[in-house]
């Protein structure tokens, strides 16, 4: 199976440090980059099946201009579930506010979160957690 990630973030550290730590984890891993979330949902909206992969793992910002996750989930939402099932939101946040985080709880497109920027560590924790709950097995 091959492994597809997505990151939307408004900040282009973010997107480099999320990158590297996706590729070094999974070096054949494909990475698209939006930094603008608007442009991501129509990417989702508009992509057609690939059918060596099984889920795309999303790590979204939730605070960003224009459109910030939370309007992100709410629109993507509204799709068909059957393109909702082919991904796995997580959501992204500088934020320790236990608002943002019952926030983020209430809304049940987001399966997790983790705090920026992405370790190799949380990765880890998350890919075991993904392949547990999806019942898939990634490649070494």
């Amino acid at each position: 199976m091959e492994l597809s990630f997505i990151v939307i973030d408004d900040t282009d550290l973010d997107h480099f440090i999320a990158k590297r730590v996706i590729t070094n984890k999974h070096k054949t891993a494909r990475v698209k980059s939006f930094m603008d979330a608007t442009l991501a949902l129509e990417h989702i909206t508009e992509e057609r099946d690939d059918a060596s992969t099984k889920v795309v793992l999303i790590f979204l910002d939730i605070y960003m201009p224009i459109m910030n996750g939370f309007q992100f989930i709410d629109e993507f939402e509204k799709l068909h579930p059957d393109i909702q099932d082919k991904y796995y939101i997580v959501a992204l946040t500088s934020s320790r506010e236990v608002s943002d985080i019952n926030r983020i709880k209430s809304h049940g497109s987001f399966k997790t979160w983790l705090t920026k920027p992405i370790t190799a560590d949380a990765l880890s924790v998350l890919l075991n957690k993904v392949c547990t709950e999806l019942n898939i097995q990634l490649p070494e």
